[in-house]
């Protein structure tokens, strides 16, 4: 699906692909929203846009790290946006390539992009689109944002957690700890990968991107700051879920060696009874034992006294 804006006079007219002939012989800015064009189709129509084929085939690439690179036409930014979140911090992510021109911006998506769907919707988007490299930050920042209110929403999930795990602590809250801890990572390591992309776009000079102008620095900046604190919140919160499955395995082996104790205990305690019985169940005719008159009962005897020595002397050494 191809969905076009084109402002031309301040007049923002939303549309297809009539829209690019138009913009082409009246000029104007115009912003392209390439979402699951066929391949073929897209890659003639961003060639035909003036695209270099290098950028066309890094957009068209699901498993590509975020980066971006000037070439003759265009500015070529290649970002993860956000798409959906599920249980557990679950982020879904999806490559969006951006051309940023001198009046134009190409967006290439294949999933649903908050940041896009966002700035569609924007009062502001023809003040936006006056400006490629400007729309093009607002729809970063939009994501970026979105990124925040995910993480920060599974706070609390992260202190139930926390408050699970000292009172009623079994697998399933270990099971969803680590779930969160893996998605946590996840999610950190795209957001490094962004502090680098925007703090790229900030301090290098770009053809397309006027850091110079204050509206698009502020962006930018406002960007980055978004970015760099997800960076800490989701390297905090690893941390924490860290610690948390620690304490849950170390309270585990803690439960485990008190219970091996008290077998151990037990075992102990009945080793030599079992010994005693082990004597006298012996299928000897001549046991001088057996002729006593009260034999049974003394051997009960020594046997209780036993025990009840050994537990004494545990109890003694606080293994019970």
């Amino acid at each position: 699906m191809l969905k076009a804006f084109y402002l031309k006079d301040d007049q923002l007219t939303e549309g297809g692909q009539e829209l690019i002939e138009q913009w082409r012989l009246q000029g104007g800015q115009i912003w392209i929203d390439l979402y699951k064009e066929p391949l073929k189709e897209e890659e003639s129509l961003l060639l035909n846009l003036g695209c270099h084929p290098l950028a066309i085939q890094d957009a068209q690439r699901d498993r590509r790290p975020p980066k971006v690179e000037e070439f003759e036409n265009y500015t070529f930014v290649l970002y993860r946006g956000f798409s959906n979140v599920e249980a557990h911090l679950d982020i879904k992510t999806m490559a969006l390539g951006c051309f940023v021109g001198e009046n134009i911006l190409i967006t290439r998506r294949v999933e649903h992009s908050f940041g896009i769907e966002a700035l569609a919707k924007h009062r502001s988007l023809s003040k936006y689109l006056r400006s490629p490299s400007l729309m093009l930050s607002k729809i970063m920042n939009a994501s970026a944002q979105r990124y925040t209110d995910a993480v920060l929403e599974a706070e609390d999930e992260i202190s139930d957690l926390e408050d699970g795990m000292l009172t009623q602590s079994n697998d399933d809250l270990m099971h969803r700890l680590i779930l969160l801890k893996s998605h946590l990572r996840k999610i950190h390591r795209i957001q490094s990968y962004h502090v680098k992309l925007v703090d790229q776009l900030m301090t290098e000079e770009f053809a397309y991107i006027n850091i110079e102008d204050a509206d698009i620095k502020h962006s930018l900046r406002d960007v980055f700051d978004k970015f760099d604190r997800l960076e800490s919140l989701t390297s905090m919160y690893y941390d924490l879920c860290g610690d948390l499955i620690e304490g849950y395995i170390s309270l585990s082996s803690h439960q485990l060696n008190k219970t091996m104790q008290l077998l151990t205990v037990v075992s102990a305690i009945f080793v030599p009874l079992t010994f005693v019985a082990g004597i006298y169940g012996m299928n000897f005719e001549y046991i001088p034992e057996l002729t006593f008159k009260h034999g049974y009962f003394m051997l009960w005897g020594v046997m209780a006294i036993m025990a009840t020595s050994l537990l004494y002397v545990f109890r003694r050494k606080r293994w019970l």
